[in-house]
């Protein structure tokens, strides 16, 4: 601790704990103006202590998408979980049940078969699950259809024993290449407002839905502000990343998160390479088409053109090029979340000196 985050070796991933930290509160001043619980998802960061400095600053809990995620997150104490994932094999179903014993813990279900395997598990288990129903809101990929799909699965799931059946939720992303990102408000209003009738119509035959849960990085705030939204999940939004940037959900200068680099190569004028590929970065691509794997923090429009497992290959705009063998660059990669499960350790940076170090403990908890 302490050290200065240059004499380290490359490539890592450092984060800038001031601009974290204004992320983190930014959207819970967010949520708290918009009267909507937040519940970020966690799988972005995978870090227990960032969690705690989430729910210290406004968050109910932390949305997971793997039961060994929810596990790692239990162990450190963190207690509120959603589990927004469907959750269907034996072993697993017998892990989320030892959860739900010491948790409070939330589950998905978007299929009657689904919804069946989580009930059988609940009454051998002797607990009673929470549930909340997914509903699909155009991106084919999970979530059941609004309206008569919806009735029978929600009706299905109220009738089976050991479920509570207590909201909705859903998941609809943003392209802003193809919509523009002066479509992000109306469109994540669209999610928003999708949702809530979603939930009205469920309401209308009976069922006692409390909670509709909204909102990705880009769609949170303009989903929350919709009247009836009771909770949003952003994940990204602490650290940011190039695509976030082109979602327009995050300006460049709010990005917490790099990955830093040395230049190993110079073989032309309009290129360099890094000791920084696709283990470091992921290959992951951009929202938007051709734009590469990422960009160079202190020149967005030189981009990481091309990745190999250990080589990244930077397009080098004019006023990067500069840069010599030996010189340091700090990346923004396209996707955090991906490059985050590449790292055992995530460095925190105040003032250019090494605050912390956290293990990111749920990375590779896949199943």
């Amino acid at each position: 601790m302490g050290a200065r985050f240059d004499d380290l070796a490359t490539p890592f991933l450092y984060v800038d704990l001031d601009r974290m930290k204004r992320n983190i509160d930014a959207m819970a001043a967010a949520a708290r103006e918009l009267s909507v619980q937040l519940r970020p998802h966690a799988k972005t960061h995978k870090v227990p202590e960032i969690a705690r400095l989430q729910i210290a600053a406004g968050a109910s809990g932390v949305t997971l998408a793997k039961v060994s995620e929810a596990e790692v997150f239990a162990d450190a104490g963190i207690d509120d979980l959603f589990l927004a994932y469907q959750i269907v094999s034996p072993a697993q179903l017998e892990r989320v049940i030892r959860l739900a014993r010491r948790t409070r813990l939330r589950c998905a279900v978007d299929s009657r078969d689904g919804a069946e395997r989580l009930s059988r598990a609940a009454k051998d288990g002797g607990v009673e699950l929470q549930v909340m129903l997914e509903i699909d809101l155009g991106i084919e990929r999970t979530g059941v259809r609004a309206g008569v799909e919806a009735f029978d699965l929600a009706q299905r799931v109220a009738d089976l024993p050991g479920l509570r059946l207590i909201g909705v939720y859903g998941f609809r992303g943003f392209r802003a290449f193809a919509d523009g990102a002066e479509s992000r408000e109306a469109w994540g209003r669209a999610e928003g407002e999708a949702l809530v009738s979603a939930a009205a119509d469920l309401r209308a035959i009976g069922l006692p839905i409390v909670e509709v849960s909204a909102g990705s990085t880009p769609t949170a705030v303009p989903a929350g502000s919709v009247r009836g939204v009771t909770e949003i999940r952003p994940g990204q939004y602490l650290f940011g990343c190039a695509n976030v940037v082109a979602q327009g959900a995050m300006r460049a200068e709010d990005v917490a998160l790099f990955a830093r680099a040395t230049v190993i190569s110079r073989p032309a004028e309009d290129r360099a390479v890094v000791d920084a590929g696709s283990k470091t970065l992921s290959t992951d691509g951009p929202w938007e088409p051709g734009r590469g794997f990422g960009y160079l923090a202190s020149d967005p429009s030189t981009r990481v053109a091309g990745l190999w497992e250990e080589h990244g290959v930077l397009r080098l705009a004019e006023n990067a090029r500069r840069l010599r063998v030996g010189d340091r660059v700090s990346i923004v990669p396209n996707h955090v979340c991906t490059a985050v499960n590449l790292h055992d350790r995530l460095v925190a940076i105040h003032d250019d000196r090494v605050e912390v170090v956290w293990t990111i403990a749920a990375r590779g908890r896949i199943e």
